[in-house]
């Protein structure tokens, strides 16, 4: 009994250290490996062939994005450490396309866009959210924003911009483009923005115009028997009249598009042209005169050397000397008319030693409506006679009137408007009825109702006479 336990001993230890030895051979076959995933580091000893060996020891399962250093292909060695990095899957938007989803081994927004071939995008000015260098995670999202190549013509010039409006506005916006209200832009300024888009600007200005306008003048022909047929006389020079016409005009960078009228304005008006038309014959000769006796020229003398209204000395016993002996007749106090030389009036004018003393004191005047003179009154003696033409209706009624104001130099009456100035230094005595200077003085009434006077005399009465002073009327035509 002994001899089979021992024997049973024996065998039992025999297979134990063939065992033992056959473990030893194993261990000394395998591998250490080390696999760092999802955040673990799992370490083994294994006799795998090849990494891909290894993880499946491990029940790791590898999708096809995943990243495994060294690959799975890879033969073991001791002490290997195998890194598996597991793919995040990232959309990536565009320009708002679609997005699309990019599935790889990535840690930040630079890893995302280089595994989807748009690197480059890193080296360009786009957009980029979240910014490069940023870290995304599984289902995360990045947009990217490229700027749009734009072309604008302002001004005579055209620039190129990149910008990153979406509008026409912001465009012009970003090139530091202003607006005036009245600008026209092409495409509207509303409108999306798209690349190679070109935005046209045209200025639109409105500005005041004025332009002048000639304004002809015509002509008034007035028919005058103191002209003979044939014969013209220009009373007044014609003057065109001037209009201002003011304009809206619209211009388009400078250049005219449209204008309108609005409004007009009369800066002169024209003066017509006035010239007299002959009508008159040719008067018949008059028979030479015949010679007046002696007795006339010699009064004619004598009136002129006393201050009396004469005219030419020349022998004829016409108005104009008739007016003179009427005139002195009046002062001397005989017999007032107008007939020509009575038989003794010579003698008489040669016994007259100058004007007489008046009957009123102080100053003033007198017109004589019969004799068509008027007397200049100085400190109680008569100064001077004058021609005068008292109206042709009868006009100033006789009577004591003062001068009331003076108007001085030509004028126009506003009564009896003509073309030319016919009132010279007006000394108005009763309503519009005045003493003034004319160019026409006849031995007749011929006003519209003043009393005329020669200029010469009213330049003497203007500067003697006050306001104030008596004005007498006295006879009748």
């Amino acid at each position: 009994m002994p001899s089979a336990r021992r024997s049973s001993i024996l065998a039992a230890a025999s297979v134990l250290l063939l065992l033992a030895a056959g473990a030893g051979v194993l261990f000394a076959a395998s591998s250490s490996v080390e696999v760092r995933v999802d955040g673990q580091v799992l370490t083994t000893r294994t006799l795998a062939n090849d990494v891909a060996g290894v993880l499946d020891h491990f029940d790791i399962a590898v999708a096809p994005a995943d990243r495994v250093d060294p690959p799975p292909d890879a033969a073991i060695r001791d002490d290997l450490v195998i890194v598996v990095e597991r793919a995040s899957t990232v959309e990536l938007q565009v320009d708002g396309r679609a997005a699309r989803k990019v599935t790889a081994v990535v840690d930040t927004v630079d890893d995302v866009l280089r595994a989807a071939g748009m690197g480059n995008l890193l080296e360009r000015e786009a957009r980029i959210t979240p910014p490069p260098g940023s870290r995304v995670d599984d289902g995360d999202r990045v947009e990217v924003q490229l700027p749009s190549a734009v072309r604008i013509r302002v001004d005579g010039e055209e620039h190129r911009l990149e910008t990153y409006a979406d509008t026409v506005a912001g465009a012009l916006d970003d090139a530091g483009v202003s607006l005036g209200e009245r600008d026209l832009v092409e495409p509207p300024t509303a409108r999306t923005l798209t690349p190679g888009t070109t935005i046209t600007v045209r200025r639109v200005e409105i500005v005041e115009e004025v332009v002048e306008v000639a304004i002809d003048h015509g002509e008034q022909r007035r028919e005058t028997d103191e002209l003979l047929e044939g014969e013209t006389e220009v009373v007044t020079e014609g003057h065109d009249g001037l209009l201002h016409r003011i304009y809206a005009v619209t211009l388009v960078d400078g250049e005219e598009e449209q204008r309108e009228l609005i409004s007009e304005e009369l800066v002169r008006e024209p003066t017509d042209r006035v010239v007299n038309v002959g009508t008159g014959q040719e008067p018949e000769p008059e028979p030479a005169p015949e010679p007046a006796p002696p007795p006339v020229r010699e009064a004619q003398q004598l009136l002129a050397a006393l201050g009396y209204p004469v005219g030419p000395v020349d022998g004829i016993d016409g108005p104009k000397t008739q007016r003179a002996l009427c005139a002195w007749r009046r002062l001397e106090g005989r017999e007032v008319s107008r007939r020509p030389l009575q038989p003794g009036e010579v003698e008489a004018l040669r016994a007259t030693d100058g004007l007489p003393a008046a009957r009123t004191p102080g100053r003033g005047v007198t017109v004589d409506s019969t004799c068509q003179a008027l007397y200049l009154r100085l400190d109680g003696r008569w100064q001077e006679v004058h021609r005068a033409s008292t109206g042709t209706d009868g006009l100033p009624r006789a009577g004591s009137y003062t001068i009331s104001w003076k108007r001085e130099g030509w004028h126009t009456s506003t009564l009896y408007p003509a073309p030319e100035p016919n009132m010279y230094n007006s000394m108005y005595f009763h309503d519009a009825i005045a003493i003034h200077g004319s160019h026409q003085v006849p031995p007749h009434p011929a006003s519209a109702g003043c009393v005329r006077v020669t200029p010469a005399a009213a330049d003497q009465l203007f500067a003697t006479l006050r306001v104030g002073d008596p004005v007498r009327v006295i006879g009748a035509w």
